[in-house]
């Protein structure tokens, strides 16, 4: 996977994401499990992501109870007594459930193909599971860490929410946070997470996350002047998505504080061996990246470190059409 940009341009192209001080929220090493449907329409890869985002829910209602929601009120059910109270912690959405914490590290996975039977329409058919089994480090959810909004789109629309792209198709992100903060956000392929947010050539006194003004809403990499926010309309990037396979996923990390972020050991060009001779001629740069271990890492730290930093996940896929 590779990203370059020339001038205001961005390009990807995927190739073979209470005291004076405030205590911090304990973490937690906790297992879980999920099985799910492995139908032959689906990747071997989609499933994993939907059996490891279920487990991932399994292990964290195991930790931190259950959320159940009645009228304008929300309680968490303790699985372990059964006893249920009224709360007002923020929550966190993983796989269309609200979870009381957060994952910080996925220490080990396992998945397992369960075949099986089912009748239907009075035939007995094969069938075929995909388990998950993983053991995480997690950490339960406060007040301090901020519910935001934020999802990719491929017009500059917030109507316009989209994860499966084709080639060629611009990306965009909504974001909206109600309290002011710091945003970044980075994109891994599952070998280099590079910086998209802030922008390539904002000023360094921006390189800690972009300002955010709670309440309002954002478009970013768009040209449009409504959507540029800096004194400068050329620090924009824009993104345009590209991939040389029939089918890739990557994931976008979309990282918000009340404080601000303090930024990872970013370097220059490194994947510039990506581009092509001719990219190179035209004068196309990448942004500033760090290989994926190293970023995964940075950001366990981070949210061990800063209770307010909330992280949200995004897979999206690029295919060809």
């Amino acid at each position: 996977m590779r990203i370059s940009y020339i001038i205001s341009f961005l390009f990807f192209s995927w190739i073979p994401l209470s005291f004076l001080l405030a205590q911090k929220p304990e973490t937690v090493i906790v297992e879980g499990e999920a099985q799910v449907e492995f139908p032959d329409f689906k990747s071997r890869l989609e499933v994993e992501q939907e059996a490891l985002e279920k487990a991932k829910v399994n292990a964290l209602e195991k930790a931190f109870g259950t959320a159940i929601i009645q009228g304008n009120s929300t309680y968490v059910k303790n699985l372990q007594t059964g006893k249920t109270v009224e709360t007002s912690t923020v929550f966190n959405m993983i796989a269309n459930t609200l979870v009381k914490g957060e994952v910080l590290d996925v220490i080990d996975k396992e998945f397992t193909e369960v075949e099986g039977t089912r009748e239907i329409g009075g035939k007995t058919t094969k069938i075929k599971d995909l388990r998950c089994r993983i053991k995480i480090k997690a950490r339960e959810l406060t007040e301090s860490v901020t519910d935001f909004e934020a999802y990719p789109l491929d017009c500059q629309n917030k109507r316009c929410r989209k994860t499966d792209f084709l080639i060629e198709d611009p990306l965009y992100i909504f974001f909206q946070s109600p309290t002011d903060g710091f945003l970044s956000v980075f994109l891994d392929d599952g070998k280099i997470a590079q910086c998209l947010l802030p922008y390539t050539r904002l000023p360094v006194n921006y390189e800690d996350g972009v300002p955010i003004i709670g309440n309002k809403e954002y478009i970013f990499f768009s040209p449009d002047p409504e959507f540029t926010y800096f004194e400068n309309k050329s620090y924009t990037d824009l993104l345009v998505l590209d991939t040389e396979l029939p089918h890739e996923q990557d994931r976008l990390f979309i990282l918000f504080s009340k404080t601000p972020i303090e930024s990872p050991a970013l370097k220059e060009g490194l994947n510039l061996e990506m581009l092509s001779d001719f990219e190179k001629d035209k004068g196309y740069k990448v942004p500033r990246a760090m290989e994926s271990e190293k970023f995964q890492s940075w950001l366990i730290s981070s949210r061990q470190r800063k209770s307010d930093l909330a992280v949200k996940i995004i897979d999206i896929t690029i295919s060809k059409p």
